[in-house]
């Protein structure tokens, strides 16, 4: 019988998080993980074939987590408040995984996937996209009543962009975000649904749902 691998697919994986966190992607190489685990190389490649695919489920298991926290936190009722609680969601995250949310929000996807992906790993991410592109489709329009390219950045910029900027520079710096970051992104998000209620209403006349 073979012996049962010592490490788990989730060690290897948080190791290598905290390598790049703390280094960058360069610096996640087979061996570093290995080392930082206390393993042979041998463990590592019993997981993962390859340092794409290592680096890759990583990434697509950091954006799936948000993705999952995000899309629960704009189940309020009311459209308003799943949008502040979205927005919210965000420091929130960066709090309770600040490797996860330096390595979804301070690199691209593109910096994960090297010689490429298997196939199952394009399909998941293809999916992942498409799901989320769906949840924005639906927030967009609960906000202000139809989705259209330009509502739907402003949702975008409202619920992931404002937030993201104000949490991107306190983990550039390594740094947990302090709480009153939570009420300026909510007072940003607020002013940002505002003004795009306003201004489509004086654009086509149209009564919008009220502003939060």
């Amino acid at each position: 019988m073979p012996r049962p691998s010592k490490f788990t697919e989730h060690q290897i994986l948080d190791s290598a998080a905290r390598i790049i966190a703390n280094s960058g992607i360069a610096a996640a190489t087979m061996s570093a993980i290995a080392h930082a685990l206390g393993a042979p190389s041998g463990s590592i490649y019993h997981r993962f074939q390859s340092r794409d695919e290592l680096l890759g489920r990583l990434w697509l298991g950091k954006i799936a987590a948000f993705h999952r926290g995000f899309s629960a936190a704009l189940q309020h009722d009311d459209p308003n408040e799943a949008a502040i609680a979205a927005s919210l969601f965000v420091p929130q995250w960066v709090r309770s995984d600040r490797t996860g949310a330096r390595i979804a929000i301070m690199h691209r996807r593109e910096e994960f996937v090297g010689g490429g992906w298997p196939p199952d790993m394009e399909r998941e991410a293809r999916r992942l996209g498409k799901e989320f592109d769906v949840v924005l489709d639906d927030i967009t329009r609960r906000l202000f009543g139809e989705v259209s390219p330009t509502l739907r950045r402003a949702t975008r910029f409202a619920i992931i962009d404002i937030p993201y900027a104000g949490v991107r520079p306190h983990i550039s710096r390594g740094e947990t975000p302090p709480p009153e970051i939570d009420n300026l992104v909510r007072a940003a998000a607020i002013a940002s649904i505002r003004a795009t209620r306003e201004t489509y209403a004086e654009l086509t006349g149209a009564r919008r749902p009220t502003a939060p």
